[in-house]
């Protein structure tokens, strides 16, 4: 089994995949994601491994074709608030899928630009690195 299957394994058990529920699936012995966790508690507490759980996460990806007939690829989980004021991760087609979660989603996108821009846009480099960026995307 993939990474992806794991975690989606894990999705399907708790309901939601989040670091928690990635740690406490991964604590028997014989879990396939066992060995990726610290669980050493002189070495590393119980927030650390949730840690590694967000960073195992983020780090599945999938690939696709863009466009222009270039590969290229994305995050496969995507954190997305929920209704109970909690998050979880979602698979982006998921979210792609859903009204609601794709709002969401572009909505954080939103506020994660307002505070890309506001850090470096008083760089002269600034609009040129956009401007080429969005150029080379085309």
């Amino acid at each position: 089994m993939s990474l992806r299957d794991d975690l989606l394994a894990i999705r399907t058990a708790a309901g939601d995949l989040t670091p928690a529920a990635v740690v406490d699936a991964a604590r028997p012995k014989g879990h396939p994601l066992h060995d990726r966790f610290e669980w050493n508690d002189r070495v590393a507490g119980e927030g650390y491994r949730r840690q590694q759980a967000r960073e195992l996460i983020r780090s599945v990806r999938v690939e696709f074709i863009r466009p222009s007939g270039e590969p290229s690829s994305v995050r496969e989980f995507h954190s997305v608030a929920r209704e109970t004021d909690t998050r979880a991760y979602d698979p982006l087609n998921e979210i792609v899928d859903n009204p609601l979660t794709r709002k969401i989603l572009l909505a954080q996108m939103r506020r994660e630009w307002a505070v890309f821009k506001a850090r470096y846009e008083h760089m002269a480099e600034f609009i040129d690195l956009i401007v080429g960026e969005a150029g080379a995307a085309a």
